[in-house]
């Protein structure tokens, strides 16, 4: 088996980790929490998600892309780890001053306040785990066997300690802890295995890493204008039933989608790296093994969720969200839409070091996106929001087609 196809094995054994845990846990959460509670949960975890994206800033392309430039080169290396989490911490920090203002401030806010706290801790994770760092120099297997160890150490708490409404604010710590340990485990096994070192951090450096991943972080803040904000929309302007059913379909959507990243990483640097070399046979084989794993992988989720939709509303959700049927099938094609934007983004447009133009497609998509998508969600509640997200997900899809066709660069 060629090393990208182990990569991309590994990567969906990660992403396969990271979504299946939820996955056992969120038929208990469904039975074991009321709905106003399952549906507060849901939103202070997609609430601390602005400060995640924050945390991360892009590192995951950026400093993979530094990293898997200089390979076996460890005084780079540990340069860019040092600073890139030196980095992550201080915006980890930042992000909790602000995330403190907000609670006070907003009065919706002020019933979570520990519910929230608890679930940022999921921040102070993202912040230190390195996935980025796996990636760059290519230890997948690692990678993998952390991943999942991390996330099957936290599930035995969630069945053992969650036994009421009452304990969810457990909950939202224990759904929230796999990142502190995964980079726990990280540190121990990669410094063991000298595969960098700890060096002396600069503000020079730091500002250099910021820069560096400034148009992939705008890319993202946008992006969370039409993918993160659609629940903090629903709750403010729909019923606690509506967050909690568009949150539990939601998170089936992502199950299927998350095969698409690992992939999309996985193979991210040898595109990368082949720039505009369009005519080897090397990118041929990689670009169809790509179209096939990723789009593919999609299609198959898609037919499963839309025609099981009752199936997996009445005996996994439970008998309080039966009618969640209608959700899963308005959500089941969404992912293979992401699926094909995320060839034109990240294979081509940032892969050829095109992330300005990408930048300005999600600074153009993201604020339009919130303006059609309060209005339909005020007029025709979730099912205008989910509307609202698919208009803007083909629009941003088609345009970047066009620029990959205007640029003169290969798709298929």
């Amino acid at each position: 088996m060629s090393p990208a196809a182990k990569n991309i094995l590994y990567l969906v054994f990660v992403q396969g980790i990271i979504y299946l845990s939820p996955l056992l846990t969120l038929p208990y959460l469904t039975r074991t929490l009321e709905i106003e509670q399952f549906a507060a949960l849901s939103f202070a975890q997609v609430f601390v998600q602005y400060f995640v994206l924050v945390t991360d800033y892009g590192f995951g392309i950026t400093a993979t892309r530094l990293i898997a430039l200089t390979p076996g080169n460890t005084k780079n290396i540990s340069e860019i780890v040092s600073n890139t989490l030196a980095v992550k911490l201080l915006l980890a920090c930042l992000m909790a001053v602000v995330c403190v203002v907000l609670v006070c401030l907003i009065p919706a806010l002020h019933t979570s306040i520990w519910l929230i706290a608890a679930t940022f801790t999921g921040v102070y994770g993202n912040a230190l785990f390195p996935v980025w760092l796996f990636q760059g120099v290519e230890r997948m297997r690692d990678l993998a066997l952390i991943t999942a160890l991390s996330r099957l150490l936290v599930l035995p708490p969630v069945f053992f300690f969650i036994h009421t409404p009452d304990d969810v604010v457990l909950a939202g710590a224990l759904l929230n802890a796999p990142g502190l340990l995964a980079a726990l485990m990280s540190f121990i096994l990669l410094r063991q295995q000298k595969v960098f070192d700890w060096v002396p951090v600069s503000w020079e450096r730091m500002l250099d890493m910021l820069r560096e991943g400034w148009h992939v972080f705008i890319s993202n803040i946008f992006i969370s204008l039409y993918t993160v904000v659609n629940l903090t929309l629903l709750k403010f302007l729909g019923t606690p039933e509506q967050v909690a059913f568009f949150a539990a379909s939601d998170k089936i959507r992502f199950a299927i989608q998350g095969f698409i990243q690992p992939i999309a990483s996985a193979l991210f640097p040898r595109f990368a790296a082949m720039g505009r070399n369009h005519q080897s046979e090397e990118f041929k084989k990689l670009n169809r093994l790509g179209w096939i794993s990723l789009v593919g992988t999609q299609i198959v989720g898609a037919l499963v969720v839309f025609f099981g939709a009752d199936l997996i509303a009445k005996y996994y959700f439970g008998a309080a969200f039966e009618g969640i049927s209608i959700y899963l099938k308005a959500f089941a094609v969404l992912p293979v839409v992401i699926a094909v934007a995320t060839v034109f983004a990240q294979w081509r447009l940032l892969a050829l070091g095109e992330g300005a133009a990408l930048s300005r497609i999600y600074m153009v998509a993201g604020p339009v996106h919130i303006v059609y998508a309060i209005i339909a969600t005020r007029y025709w509640g979730w099912g205008g929001l989910l509307a609202s997200v698919y208009l803007t997900e083909i629009m941003i899809t088609l345009v970047m087609y066009f620029i990959l066709r205007k640029k003169r660069i290969h798709i298929f």
